[in-house]
C-alpha cells in the first residue's frame, strides 16, 4: 500500500509540474485559389507554419478551389461555422460595413512599398481593428495582391481616352465611381463572362492583376495592357470575430504570427512574379502601355466626395511615408 501511495504521489507531481497542453483544434479555410497559385501557396505556408508551431495541436484544413462556394458564400459560411477561415481580398466585406471598401480606394497607395509600410505598421493596424469593430469580421494580415491593369481591346495614352470606354468592374460601388470618375463607362459583370463580352464587343475593357490577366486569357481578346496602377488589393485571412475569440490565447497569437507570415510572403511572391507577367503577356503579342499616371490620379482624386466616410481614412494612409 506504501508503494502504491508513493507511486500515485510521484505521477501527480509529475502531471502538476509539465506544461499545460492545447487541445487538438481543427479548423477550415476555404479560398477560391487554386493550389497552383501564389495565394493557394501562401494558404498552404500558413497551415504548416501553424503545424509547426503548434506542435500539431493546431490542424489548418484547406478548402481550395471554391469547393465551398463563391467569396460572398465562403463568407456566410464563416457565421454558421461550417468555414473558419476565409482567404480573400479586404473589400469582399463591402457587403456588411462600407470600411472595407478602402481596399479598393483609387491611388490609395503610391506603390507596393508604401503599400507594405501602411500594412506592416500602426495605421493598417489600426483600420484592420476599425474593419473588425464595424463588420463583426477578424482580418489577420494583409498581403499586397499586385497591382490591378487594364486589359484593353484599343490603345489607352492618356485619361482622355477612355471616354466612352465599356469597362467590366466587380460589383462593388468604388470601382463603378472610380471608372465613371475617369470618363469611362463601367460595366459590372460576372468574372465568368469577361472573356466572351471582350470578344462579343460588349466591354471593351477589364481590370485586374496581370496574373489574373494570364490565368483568364484575356490577351487572346484584348491587344493592350495598360499599367493604371490604380489599386494594389490586399489579400487577408478572415475569421468570424466571436470564432476567433472562442480560440485560447496561445491558439490567436500562432494564428496572428503565422498568417501575417503567410500574407507577407505572398506579397513578395506577387511582387517578384510581376516582371515575369509582363513579358509573358509581351510574349503572346501583347502591347504594354505605361501611361503617364499622375493626370489620372488628379482626376480619381474626386471620387473622395462620394465616400466620404472613407474619406478620413484615405487621408491617413495617404500620409504614411
Amino acid at each position: 500500500m506504501q508503494f502504491a501511495r508513493t507511486g500515485t504521489a510521484i505521477l501527480l507531481a509529475l502531471a502538476a509540474s509539465a506544461a499545460p497542453v492545447m487541445a487538438k483544434t481543427t479548423l477550415q479555410l476555404a479560398s477560391v485559389e487554386t493550389p497552383q497559385t501564389v495565394w493557394g501557396q501562401a494558404a498552404q505556408r500558413f497551415a504548416d507554419g501553424v503545424a509547426e508551431a503548434s506542435a500539431g495541436e493546431i490542424e489548418v484544413q484547406l478548402a481550395l478551389s471554391g469547393s465551398t462556394g463563391t467569396p460572398r458564400e465562403t463568407l456566410e459560411a464563416l457565421t454558421i461555422g461550417t468555414n473558419d477561415i476565409v482567404m480573400t481580398v479586404v473589400a469582399s466585406l463591402n457587403t456588411y460595413d462600407q470600411i472595407a471598401a478602402i481596399e479598393s480606394y483609387p491611388y490609395l497607395f503610391r506603390d507596393a512599398d508604401h503599400f507594405g509600410k501602411v500594412f506592416n505598421g500602426p495605421v493598417g493596424e489600426e483600420l484592420l481593428a476599425e474593419i473588425t469593430d464595424r463588420t463583426g469580421f477578424r482580418l489577420v494580415g494583409a498581403g499586397m495582391r499586385g497591382a490591378r491593369e487594364m486589359a484593353s481591346v484599343r490603345a489607352i495614352n492618356t485619361v482622355d481616352d477612355l471616354a466612352g470606354l465599356k469597362i467590366r468592374v466587380p460589383n462593388i460601388d468604388i470601382f463603378a465611381a472610380t471608372w465613371a470618375t475617369l470618363g469611362a463607362s463601367p460595366t459590372p459583370m460576372s468574372s465568368n463572362e469577361v472573356y466572351s463580352g471582350l470578344q462579343s464587343g460588349i466591354i471593351d475593357a477589364v481590370e485586374n492583376p496581370l496574373s489574373a490577366h494570364l490565368r483568364s486569357k484575356y490577351y487572346e481578346a484584348a491587344d493592350y495592357v495598360i499599367m493604371t496602377d490604380h489599386v494594389y488589393g490586399a489579400y487577408t485571412l478572415i475569421f468570424d470575430e466571436a470564432r476567433f475569440s472562442s480560440l485560447s490565447e496561445a491558439e490567436q497569437q500562432i494564428i496572428l504570427d503565422e498568417g501575417r507570415k503567410a500574407m507577407n510572403w505572398g506579397a513578395q511572391q506577387e511582387q517578384a512574379q510581376d516582371a515575369a507577367d509582363k513579358e509573358k503577356l509581351a510574349s503572346f503579342g501583347v502591347t504594354i502601355i505605361q501611361p503617364d499616371l499622375a493626370p489620372f490620379r488628379e482626376k480619381a482624386a474626386a471620387v473622395a466626395d462620394q465616400f466620404p466616410d472613407l474619406k478620413p481614412w484615405v487621408e491617413k494612409i495617404q500620409a504614411v511615408e
